[in-house]
């Protein structure tokens, strides 16, 4: 069973992804901040799905503080955001979730990251070096019908 930390500020967004993602099958951990989520990140978690504005530390520095440390430089790490969509394309993230998402778009985006291969032994990433290209949408632009969780994916 595939492990996913989930690190969102909003109670009813965390709970309401937790309960979807155990649904399917995941483990799942919650942290209410990104202080709590570093420090849950050191228990190696399959991949790590996290808000960017929160209290604490937001998700950039937990992006950073992850991408940092040779044992979790690897796993990898989606954002969730409504509002910061330049700065996290900027970054070497694995994958990001607009707000509102679908239940569908994020199951994707998820089983994407899964399915890569795991590198034996990762070297930590600049967080700072905007010369790759980033990994951009895996929204599905023409779905017939689409089911918005807007209590999941908005702040």
């Amino acid at each position: 069973m595939k492990k996913i930390l989930v690190i969102e500020d909003n109670n009813l967004i965390r709970e309401t992804v937790l309960e979807l993602l155990a649904a399917h099958g995941f483990e799942v951990v919650g942290a209410e901040n990104g202080q709590v989520g570093i420090q849950l990140a050191a228990e190696i978690p399959d991949l790590i799905l996290s808000d960017v504005m929160m209290p604490e530390l937001d998700g950039f520095e937990v992006f950073a503080a992850v991408r940092s440390h040779p044992a979790t430089a690897s796993i990898p790490f989606i954002f969730m955001t409504g509002s910061e969509m330049e700065k996290v394309l900027e970054l070497k993230a694995d994958g990001y979730l607009k707000k509102p998402c679908s239940v569908k778009e994020m199951l994707q985006a998820i089983a994407t990251q899964l399915e890569k291969p795991t590198v034996a032994n990762p070297q930590p990433q600049k967080v700072q070096d905007n010369s790759a290209p980033s990994n951009l949408s895996l929204r599905a632009r023409k779905q017939k019908s689409r089911f918005e969780i807007a209590s999941v994916c908005w702040q």
